[in-house]
């Protein structure tokens, strides 16, 4: 049986969630060990954000194979909106993140860069596991 886009993005999106809460639990710890429930809170929020984000961007090519069955330039177009909101709404998440008192910067910076990190394995595992055929004369 081949896999569908949905099948290996919804596979991605489980994988990834799974690991992100887990690293963002060991960041959450090790922020609380460091500096308390700020580290903790910081640790969790800046994997909990990364999990968000990536999800938009599952969303994002789902959205534009189904509003653009064709393909075409129509497709690029809605996957680019998708990753620029989001880069928008997280450079504006991360500004008003840096004037929280309780965020501490280098466990926030942890938890994302772990989740980062391991989302892209996984996207990487993933599709390389994935039975999609290159022709559609299958």
């Amino acid at each position: 049986m081949f896999d569908t886009l949905a099948t290996v993005l919804r596979r991605a999106l489980v994988l990834g969630a799974t690991v992100g809460f887990a690293i963002g639990l060991v960041t959450g710890l090790v922020g609380l060990a460091i500096a308390g429930l700020p580290g903790l809170a910081s640790g969790l929020v800046g994997a909990v954000l990364t999990i968000l984000f990536l999800g938009i961007t599952a969303l994002g090519v789902l959205a534009s194979g189904r509003l653009t069955r064709s393909g075409g330039i129509g497709a690029y177009a809605v996957l680019m909106l998708a990753w620029f909101a989001k880069l928008v709404v997280f450079i504006v998440v991360l500004l008003v993140l840096r004037t929280q008192a309780w965020v501490v910067p280098g466990v926030l910076l942890a938890g994302i860069v772990a989740t980062v990190i391991a989302s892209l394995v996984i996207d990487a595992i993933v599709v390389g596991r994935a039975r999609i055929p290159v022709s559609d004369r299958v």
